[in-house]
């Protein structure tokens, strides 16, 4: 079995088991807070998604190639610097955007229902943050599998155990107590986190004094930074517009079939997490050979993963609702079907995205999220109004689609690799 086989098993058992136990919590805090109050919580979560962004964007993808770059070449003085400071940087972002919220808050910016959840809510965005730091990190030294753990593993364990708990005494589920669970997992998951990293610097650096290129790092950090906003707004902009303009009810059954959806990129992103600092690596050796034969390898490894996850979804997607959420969210089957079809094109083009931010080529990545942001938000904006979740989930999908097809297009030209599936 390949080195790569080996790695994307290990870390698509972790993301298995990971939106499993996701699956089996939403399923809860959708039927026991109904449409209505999960759909108040689901539009709480993707405020502060939207707040953290700041905070996070671009971060990831900076620290993988530089880390994956610093320890290819022994540069341990700058690989202590960039860890350093992406902490640093991370928890001052965290505490301004935080400081904003509150404000907005206090002049009641937000709906009341809305701003009771929130109070509480933004201490999710320094923990978001430093968790989001330390997976990158540990990602940048090729552990894929210690990056996803305490994230997609030990805090959705922690809040099932919980969940369970409060449901074998009786205890009421309210929004607010799913934050405050929400929030004990982070703090645990962070915990964790912090071991593993201290662990995998002291048996893979050598302790130094740090080395800081600042300016350096901020000018890649931007482009990379633009990226994650552009594409996080491609994708909670319609929950957050289903909220402000429809009802919470529409943001329930929209988020419904994004757990389900959530699925199907499971293959994608795991062979991601795996492939990241390798093809920094290998591109920055000039091994183009490898490249392609790494890129191949992976896009076939998610096909062959997420494929069949669709067509369940499409054929049994009904049932799997009624069964799992209840009839009271038959009407996310429609929605479901819907995003199925845009993230066909995303798995079958492969790691579009990844290549040409690994390779150096942040700019045409950028100009492509930015077109496909554009079209978003004039599809959400005519389309939403007009047919509310099923209008948003349309435009998602088309967009996706439309990002794909843009940088596929952009990774030929530039680095003549193919990251789409092909059969020979």
């Amino acid at each position: 079995m390949s080195s790569l086989l080996k790695k994307f098993t290990g870390t698509a058992g972790v993301m298995l088991i990971s939106r499993g136990l996701a699956m089996v919590t939403g399923v809860i805090f959708a039927r026991y807070l109904g449409p209505e109050q999960f759909g108040l919580y689901s539009f709480t979560l993707a405020i502060i998604a939207m707040a953290t962004l700041p905070v996070i964007a671009g971060l990831p993808n900076l620290l993988v190639r530089e880390i994956a770059h610093f320890h290819l070449e022994e540069k341990w003085a700058l690989l202590a610097g960039v860890i350093n400071w992406s902490r640093v940087y991370v928890l001052v972002l965290s505490l301004i955007i935080m400081m904003c919220m509150y404000l907005g808050l206090y002049f009641d910016f937000f709906k009341v229902a809305v701003s009771d959840l929130l109070w509480v809510a933004i201490l999710l965005i320094p923990l978001k943050g430093v968790l989001t730091q330390q997976g990158a990190v540990l990602n940048g030294f090729r552990q894929p599998i210690l990056a996803q753990l305490p994230v997609q593993i030990f805090a959705p364990a922690l809040t099932l155990v919980i969940l369970c708990f409060y449901i074998f005494y009786g205890v009421e589920l309210t929004g607010s107590k799913l934050i405050n669970i929400s929030i004990l997992a982070s703090l645990f998951a962070f915990f964790v986190s912090a071991i593993l990293l201290n662990n995998t610097i002291k048996s893979n650096a050598h302790k130094c004094a740090p080395e800081y290129t600042i300016k350096k790092w901020y000018a890649s950090l931007l482009p990379f930074t633009i990226m994650t906003f552009i594409a996080t707004l491609n994708t909670e902009l319609a929950s957050v517009l289903l909220g402000w303009l429809v009802d919470n009810e529409s943001v329930a059954y929209f988020k419904v079939a994004m757990q389900a959806v959530a699925l199907i990129a499971l293959g994608l992103h795991s062979v991601n997490a795996v492939i990241m600092p390798n093809i920094a690596r290998l591109y920055k050796k000039g091994d183009l050979q490898e490249t392609q034969a790494l890129l191949t390898k992976s896009v076939r490894l998610s096909s062959l993963v997420s494929l069949p996850i669709i067509f369940f979804l499409i054929i049994f997607g009904e049932f799997a609702i009624s069964l799992l959420f209840g009839k009271d969210y038959l009407a996310a089957y429609p929605i479901l079907v819907i995003l199925c079809f845009g993230q066909l094109v995303n798995v079958l083009m492969g790691s579009v995205g990844l290549v040409l931010n690994m390779t150096g080529n942040e700019k045409s990545t950028l100009k492509s999220l930015f077109i496909t942001l554009l079209l978003n938000l004039i599809l959400l904006a005519v389309l939403i109004p007009m047919y509310g979740a099923i209008g948003a989930a349309i435009a998602v999908s088309l967009s996706l689609v439309c990002w794909n097809v843009l940088m596929a297009i952009d990774v030929w030209k530039l680095t003549k690799l193919k990251t789409w599936l092909m059969l020979k």
